[in-house]
């Protein structure tokens, strides 16, 4: 990051000083002690596991150049005599994000901020706008999954001088922190990638979801850009009703970016944008069309031809968890184990269902999380699609799988191809004794339900069937 003075952190966060201000630059801001380095400001955050409180010392001695502490934190005499500058603020979390909207605003140039929310697809979305536009231009994004009020913060802090570019993936499970992450990293393109339900407990309703991705025009540059998804018809009125610069894509014609003549295969999917260029994704779903054409609006806004943007995709891989393919043992494996909720869910079982040459179709589900009210039905109705769908095998792991494989039962399917696990780690152990040559095994459940053990049981797999 470009360095901030410590007199702009004191007067940007209007902070209480415990020990006196001095001269000096912060090169880096960090909210782990373990990763402190000399220059570094320090903030303390409360957590769940952890109250960075309790690791000041620590950041300290690693060299901290100054500490942002909360309310009533005693200090210790070795913090005292060090001569580290210590600030205090109501709340540490909202001053990381004042800090960061400052340093968007004053010092990061001309860089052009793209940021990505969305139901589904939003990581995937970044992984391929990063990946075409860093062949052409040196740019910075999200790291892992830092898209909430931390890590949306970080990630802003991680544009430096030479960067062109950086794209922000934004999350969310409660009202209002859209807009608010929105309001800190202050994009030039927004991009809002697909609507449906998720994260229900705090949103509510499909209503909620939208208000809430299209709150992320919030912090959009007055002459910015939204690329919008068109599989939500609501959203899509809302959006144009708000007058801004807007950039549809989809499957439809009547979109600005679309596809046509899609063709999928073991190995991926390929299909022709409307400006007739041909683009071969390595990654399973047709959903994942949808994906690359949000990052096409995005990179040919950026000055990217399409065919600049077909090239650079050839060589893609979707990040861990997502509609990962792979064989072991003569068993085709499809990990999208990374998270669900349920239009996700329907999108997997689609690939899994035209997967060519499977001998069977095994499905691995578990819970999805975050549903509220509506939780039940969901997990009913998935497990009705998998009948009707004709999977061969149906393994769930988890009290609410367990409803899927009810509601197969209920819709027809036999009761020797079912099986419930209660966790993840009995299905890893077991799953490998219902798999034979041929089949196709596709893994995937909320991100809680760590459904990664069974795909790291397969991976290990070293008998042959």
């Amino acid at each position: 990051m470009k360095a901030i003075l410590l007199e702009e952190v004191k007067n940007v966060l209007h902070v209480e000083l415990k020990t006196p201000l001095r001269k000096g630059l912060i090169t880096r801001v960090t909210t782990d002690s373990r990763q402190v380095k000399a220059g570094d400001l320090f903030v303390a955050l409360r957590g769940e596991r952890f109250d960075g409180h309790d690791f000041i010392d620590a950041a300290v001695r690693a060299g901290a150049q100054a500490v942002l502490t909360g309310r009533n934190i005693p200090l210790s005499e070795e913090v005292k005599q060090t001569g580290v500058v210590v600030m205090q603020v109501e709340d540490t979390v909202q001053a990381l994000g004042a800090l960061a909207r400052f340093y968007r605003r004053n010092l990061c140039g001309s860089v052009n901020v793209v940021a990505v929310t969305g139901t589904n697809g939003k990581t995937t979305v970044r992984e391929m706008i990063y990946h075409v536009l860093s062949r052409f231009k040196k740019g910075h994004r999200s790291p892992r999954n830092y898209n909430n009020h931390i890590g949306v913060p970080l990630t802003i802090f991680g544009i430096e001088a030479e960067h062109d570019f950086a794209v922000v993936e934004i999350g969310t499970n409660a009202p209002g922190e859209v807009a608010a992450l929105s309001r800190i990293a202050e994009p030039d393109i927004a991009v809002i990638t697909r609507v449906g339900p998720s994260h229900l407990e705090g949103l509510k309703d499909v209503e909620g979801v939208s208000v809430e991705k299209v709150s992320i025009v919030a912090g959009l540059k007055e002459h910015g850009v939204l690329v919008c998804g068109v599989n939500h018809p609501p959203t899509l009125e809302r959006v144009k009703a708000l007058g801004k610069h807007l950039i549809k894509f989809g499957l439809d014609t009547k979109c600005d970016v679309y596809a046509e003549k899609i063709e999928r295969d073991k190995n991926g999917v390929r299909f022709v944008t409307n400006d007739r260029c041909e683009i071969r994704l390595g990654m399973l779903g047709v959903h994942n069309v949808n994906n690359a054409l949000a990052a096409l609006a995005v990179v040919r806004r950026l000055g990217i031809t399409s065919e600049q943007f077909s090239q650079s995709l050839k060589d893609f891989k979707p990040a861990k968890g997502r509609m990962e393919c792979k064989e072991v043992n003569g068993i085709t494996i499809i990990d999208d184990s990374y998270n669900a909720n349920p239009v996700s869910m329907t999108a997997a079982l689609e690939e899994l269902v035209n997967f060519p040459q499977a001998k069977r179709r095994v499905f691995v589900a578990g819970d999805m999380y975050e549903l509220g009210e509506e939780s039940d039905e969901f997990h009913r109705e998935l497990g009705r699609k998998i009948a009707r769908k004709g999977v061969e095998l149906l393994l769930t792991v988890g009290p609410r799988g367990a409803q899927v494989a009810e509601a197969a039962l209920e819709a027809g399917m036999g009761r020797g191809s079912i099986m419930r696990c209660k966790n993840s780690k009995r299905m890893a152990r077991l799953i490998k004794s219902m798999l034979f040559n041929g089949d196709v095994v596709l893994v995937k459940g909320s991100r809680a339900m760590e459904m990664e053990k069974v795909i790291v049981s397969l991976d290990r797999w070293k008998g042959r069937i």
